[in-house]
């Protein structure tokens, strides 16, 4: 290399290798005071890539952790008013016990009973007012399907305590049932309308509407339904409206023995179910049957015989009775009902698809319905003996039902425990993972920041040296 007066290259070749070894050890004191081998995107940019989606996992785990314990707290504050309940049924079947007893007369009794109401009225207060960070427990509300789109969610409330949402690992549904004295069957009603919908869910007022026949639970008609008219065409098959009471009365239609295209006698159990709407236990009873094999004959003209059952004014014209133009005379027929009085189910019977046609004034939303009990209606009472003797096997099914509440909430408060371990093991796991990615290794990051301590201070030395090398030019050139 010549003595140049233009250029002083070694001074360039030492700057060159000062500035390279300055510069990584400023990436070493970086990293030594961060901590952190993956600081910025340009030290690893795969690695950061991976390593931020694995913060965000373990920080969504760490809530998740979070989520769960409260979800134990939201149990176990449920589970709570659950046990206080569980003493007023004890207390409540212990005053059913004595009332049902003859040794007491009907003043006696009364006072038996006024203690009896108090509890049934604590049990209620405890359903309704029982909740965790304003969400109601064990009022029902926490039952039936979760749906979240709304701003506040309804049904089963959804724990959510994974890193993502598409697998059923992520969360699972916690399903509370109504603990309210409806819900635990300790108020007189009824039970849910099953399978068999409200007539308003199958039809719109005043349509027609084409089935498939066969022996069909078609409807239920809810109580407090107002100039109700329904017109059938069984399109040549022979398909008839059949009415009932929900305890079996048969009020409209025809004779089992003529079902089916006159048949074989049909039987009762085939068809008289709770999932058919019709009451537990209920069964056949034909006595106020109105219509062919009972008090009405064939009508050659579109004429409505009258007549009245439990305050319901009926008008039929029989099975099939119903001449239309140009048409056979048992394929139409109609019934008109003025104010249905009690929930009336619509059967259809026959081998062939059929037209509808349903009209009404006023159809009231049917009774709420509570794990299969309604919510309103009275208290069941021990006023009398026999109310009494009923009462006991009540309450045996309400503190089984109540039972069944504690028993999930029990099983799903282990099962959070269980998922709080999974979880905890889960993010520790993954963190070590992350912090094999991101942090430094301080024992081999000092041993380079010594390297190029060391470097950078003998490339400061030279650079001092090489900038000495034009005094030689001077002094040649003097």
């Amino acid at each position: 290399m010549s003595l140049s007066l233009h250029h002083n290259l070694m001074a360039d070749s030492t700057s060159r290798h000062l500035a390279a070894h300055y510069s990584r050890l400023s990436d070493s004191v970086r990293r030594l005071s961060s901590g952190l081998r993956v600081d910025q995107a340009a030290d690893d940019a795969a690695g950061l890539a991976v390593r931020e989606l694995m913060r965000a996992d373990v920080a969504s785990l760490h809530q998740g952790v979070n989520n769960a314990n409260d979800a134990i707290s939201l149990i176990q504050t449920a589970d709570g008013a659950l046990g206080v309940i569980d003493e007023k049924l004890i207390r409540m079947k212990e005053l059913a016990e004595q009332a049902s007893t003859g040794t007491y007369d009907s003043v006696q009794r009364l006072m038996i009973d006024s203690e009896f109401q108090q509890m049934a009225s604590e049990i209620e207060r405890i359903a309704r007012a029982t909740d965790f960070n304003g969400i109601k427990l064990l009022d029902g509300s926490l039952s039936g399907p979760h749906n979240g789109s709304g701003l506040q969610a309804t049904g089963a409330l959804k724990i959510h305590f994974g890193p993502g949402n598409d697998s059923a690992e992520d969360y699972y549904y916690l399903d509370i049932q109504s603990a309210t004295l409806g819900g635990l069957g300790l108020r007189d009603g009824v039970v849910d309308f099953g399978n068999i919908p409200v007539i308003s869910d199958k039809l719109v007022s005043g349509q027609k509407a084409t089935y498939v026949s066969g022996l069909v639970s078609f409807a239920v008609i809810p109580a407090g339904t107002t100039n109700l008219e329904v017109l059938i065409n069984d399109k040549g098959l022979n398909d008839t409206i059949q009415i009932f009471t929900r305890d079996g009365k048969h009020l409209a239609g025809t004779t089992l023995a003529q079902w089916l295209d006159r048949a074989a006698p049909v039987n009762p159990g085939e068809f008289l179910s709770e999932a058919n709407g019709f009451l537990p236990g209920a069964s056949y009873d034909g006595s106020q049957l109105n219509g062919i094999g009972g008090n009405l004959t064939y009508q050659d003209e579109n004429t409505l015989q009258p007549f009245t059952i439990n305050g319901m004014n009926f008008g039929y014209t029989g099975d099939g009775g119903m001449n239309q133009p140009g048409h056979l005379r048992n394929k139409y027929e109609k019934l008109s009902i003025d104010t249905v009085t009690e929930d009336l189910v619509i059967l259809v019977a026959g081998n062939g698809a059929f037209d509808i046609t349903a009209s009404w004034g006023n159809m009231p939303e049917p009774v709420p319905q509570v794990n299969g009990f309604t919510d309103k209606g009275p208290v069941i009472n021990i006023a009398t003996q026999e109310r009494a003797q009923q009462a006991i096997s009540r309450i045996d099914a309400a503190v089984v039902r109540k039972d069944n509440i504690r028993s999930h909430l029990g099983a799903l408060q282990n099962r959070l425990e269980n998922t709080i371990t999974n979880i905890s093991i889960q993010a520790e796991n993954l963190q070590n993972a992350e912090s094999r990615i991101s942090d430094a290794d301080v024992a081999a990051e000092m041993t380079r920041f010594v390297r190029e301590q060391i470097l950078t201070q003998s490339a400061v030395s030279m650079l001092s040296q090489a900038n000495s090398v034009p005094q030689m030019l001077m002094r040649l050139l003097g």
